[in-house]
C-alpha cells in the first residue's frame, strides 16, 4: 500500500513490546491495512480469525499457513472454548496471540464494543495484554476497495498485566484502547 497508494505509518511506543515474553495483542481493527501490518512487528504471532477467511481460493490457504486460531464466530461457546485452548498453547509455546476485540472491522472514530475474550485469555494464560490502536479506517475504510495516500498513525500501550480480575484488565484495555485512539482519530 506504500508504493502503490501512498500510505505511510508512524509508530509511537515500539519500546512496550515486551522481548521476553509472548502477549495478547488487542488492536482495534478499521480496515485491511493493520491485518498485515500487526504481523510484521517482530513479533511471532497467530491470528484470531473468522474461519469463513481459510475457504477464500489461494488467500485462504496462504492464511492457514500463518497457524491462525480460526474460530466460528456463530457458536460463540465453542469459539472461546476454542480461543481458550488454543491461545494458550501458542502462548506456552512463546507465541502471541493477536485479537481484535471489535470482533469485526469498523468505521474509522470511536472504538466500537469489545469483547472480554482478549482479558480471558490473557488471564488464564498469565501473560499481558498489549493494548494497540491505529487509524487506518481513514484511509482504507472497511468494506471497500478505495485506499487514499497519507499517514497511519499507531500507539502501542504498556502491557496490562495479568495480576488482576479479568473484569478489571478488560476495563483496563477499553480505557487506555477509548483515549488513545480518540486523540488519533482525526
Amino acid at each position: 500500500m506504500r508504493l502503490t497508494c501512498g500510505v505511510r505509518f508512524q509508530v509511537h511506543g515500539l519500546a512496550n513490546i515486551p522481548a521476553d515474553q509472548p502477549v495478547v495483542v488487542a488492536c482495534n481493527h478499521q480496515g485491511d491495512w493493520e491485518t498485515f501490518y500487526l504481523l510484521t512487528m517482530g513479533l511471532p504471532v497467530s491470528t484470531v480469525l473468522k474461519k469463513e477467511l481459510l475457504y477464500i481460493p489461494f488467500f485462504g490457504w496462504a492464511l492457514a499457513m500463518l497457524n491462525p486460531i480460526a474460530i466460528d464466530r456463530k457458536r460463540k461457546t465453542n469459539a472461546l472454548k476454542q480461543l481458550s485452548q488454543q491461545g494458550c498453547e501458542r502462548l506456552g509455546a512463546g507465541i502471541s496471540v493477536l485479537i481484535f476485540p471489535e470482533g469485526t472491522r469498523t468505521p474509522s472514530g470511536p472504538l466500537g464494543p469489545c469483547t472480554k475474550g482478549a482479558a480471558m485469555l490473557a488471564h488464564k494464560a498469565g501473560v499481558p495484554i498489549l493494548p494497540i490502536v491505529q487509524n487506518s479506517g481513514r484511509l482504507s475504510p472497511p468494506h471497500s476497495w478505495v485506499k487514499r495516500a497519507g499517514v497511519v498513525e499507531v500507539r502501542i500501550g504498556q502491557p496490562i498485566k495479568a495480576d488482576m480480575p479479568t473484569k478489571e484488565m478488560h476495563a483496563q484495555m477499553v480505557s487506555w484502547m477509548t483515549e488513545n485512539l480518540a486523540d488519533i482519530a482525526n
